[in-house]
């Protein structure tokens, strides 16, 4: 195995920063040597928020699998990827219905509300109808548990 000290490092990263981030699939002016916390070998050149968003998955990782079995992190994440490419039910969750009018209301404005509406088949009756934001987002509400 071949060792490089610290003082290298640096020369290292750039000689093989990758021009996107291998996780992110984003360019970078962040980035840093990943290493393997068991086997201390270096793994390649990420950004860094990759690379606290790995180590995160990683430490969740050893603490859900502490004293139990459980299937090895890459086959976990294989089935994570699996799961979230599944085709989704169609069925609206109470908490999810409460997070999308939240962000309806305060991440559109006012035109944007109109649009979504639109989009989702109001009337243009019922749009009008609706004076403020409040009355706005009662309305994607009932359309949202309509559709």
């Amino acid at each position: 195995m071949e060792y490089i000290p610290q003082n290298q490092i640096k020369n290292y990263r750039e000689s093989n920063t990758p021009d996107v981030c291998p996780i992110s699939k984003v360019k970078s002016d962040n980035w840093v040597v990943d290493h393997d916390h068991q086997t201390g070998q270096i793994r390649g050149v990420i950004d860094s928020e990759a690379n606290v968003f790995l180590g995160a998955i990683e430490n969740r990782y050893k603490r859900l699998s502490k004293g139990k079995k459980v299937t090895s992190l890459v086959d976990m994440l294989e089935g994570i990827v699996a799961y979230l490419n599944a085709k989704q039910t169609g069925i609206l969750h109470p908490v999810g219905l409460t997070q999308l009018c939240k962000r309806f209301n305060n991440n559109l404005t006012s035109e944007g509300q109109k649009l979504a509406l639109q989009k989702l088949g109001a009337k243009k009756s019922e749009i009008l109808a609706c004076n403020n934001s409040k009355n706005r987002t009662a309305l994607y509400r009932s359309l949202l548990k309509q559709s």
